[in-house]
């Protein structure tokens, strides 16, 4: 999403890229049972600030590696950056390998189809460093993960990519992995595009499985997409869904809508669901312009909220 402001290409062929985002949102939290909140805050991204670094093809090989930090604009933010990807890259006629820390495979897909993944969504309130989208309220967290992940070559359109993961963040030293595995497809024709995805993963450290499924499509303006997920961790069941459609006007201006909902299916029976409606406008190739509204009705009804963000984005 990064216009590449800077590109510095050495003698030898090396090439340094570094590019980023910064965004800020004004936020109005009616909250049923509190007092209402308003925030100048990040919205589900931080800012990010990438370092890109290119080797020239060697042997059929190109090597390359991606740092990023992500600062964010929130109060809570002052005591320095948050670092989420550090990994390098080699491609060949196999694939790609990728080593380092980096966004999970499992849940991938989900959030960066997500609309308010540029934008706000829910999770306003309680000084986080971001607001939370549609995370937990349509899909798991993929997190930002130390791994090896293999992907294959592009085959019409299919590509498999399976990963080996340390085990969740915070938990107590296991000899077991976390494993995680990705089928997608994606396709165009004349006038619009799709895809599809089906992930899964496994994690003997926490007992816990869960899979995902869904896709997109676009056709001469209209924009969908649809996505299913189901959990489990110790006694613990959960599942969760998505839908989300839209029009892009010119090219540029998306206005969308999405329902969401979460299942959890332990002792109580809880539902939680999530409606968002977004105007997402590209003013150019730098700076995106975005208004939100949210409805929130948690725990079956027993408490709601009214979300309201205006902001945008630079992108350099």
């Amino acid at each position: 999403t990064s216009a590449q402001a800077v590109t510095v290409a050495a003698n030898d062929g090396w090439e340094l890229g570094v590019s980023g985002l910064i965004n800020q949102f004004v936020t109005f939290t009616d909250s049923e049972n509190a007092d209402d909140v308003t925030n100048i805050q990040d919205g589900l991204l931080p800012a990010f600030l990438n370092f890109d670094f290119k080797a020239p093809t060697m042997n059929g090989l190109d090597i390359a590696a991606h740092i990023s930090f992500s600062p964010s604009t929130n109060t809570s933010s002052y005591a320095g950056f948050e670092q989420r990807e550090v990994y390098f890259t080699v491609d060949g006629s196999f694939g790609q390998v990728l080593a380092g820390k980096a966004l999970g495979l499992y849940g991938s897909h989900n959030i960066l189809t997500d609309q308010t993944l540029f934008g706000v969504g829910y999770g306003t309130t309680g000084n986080l460093e971001t607001t939370l989208g549609g995370i937990g309220l349509g899909y798991d967290y993929a997190n930002w993960r130390s791994q090896v992940k293999w992907t294959s070559p592009d085959m019409n359109g299919f590509k498999v990519a399976v990963a080996v993961v340390d085990p969740a963040q915070g938990a107590a030293d296991d000899e077991d992995l976390r494993y995680e595995a990705d089928l997608s497809y994606a396709g165009a024709f004349d006038g619009g595009s799709y895809s599809a995805w089906l992930s899964g993963m496994n994690e003997d450290a926490t007992d816990s499985d869960a899979y995902t499924v869904g896709g997109t499509l676009a056709v001469a303006g209209f924009e969908a997409m649809a996505q299913y997920s189901d959990s489990e961790a110790g006694a613990a069941e959960w599942d969760q869904y998505i839908v989300q459609a839209g029009y892009r006007f010119a090219g540029t201006t998306l206005v969308s809508a999405q329902y969401s909902e979460r299942t959890d299916e332990a002792a109580v029976d809880l539902d939680d669901e999530k409606w968002t409606v977004g105007v997402y406008h590209d003013v150019n190739a730098n700076l995106k312009l975005v208004a939100e509204y949210t409805n929130v009705e948690m725990n079956n009804d027993a408490s709601e909220a009214d979300i309201f963000s205006l902001g945008g984005f630079v992108f350099f």
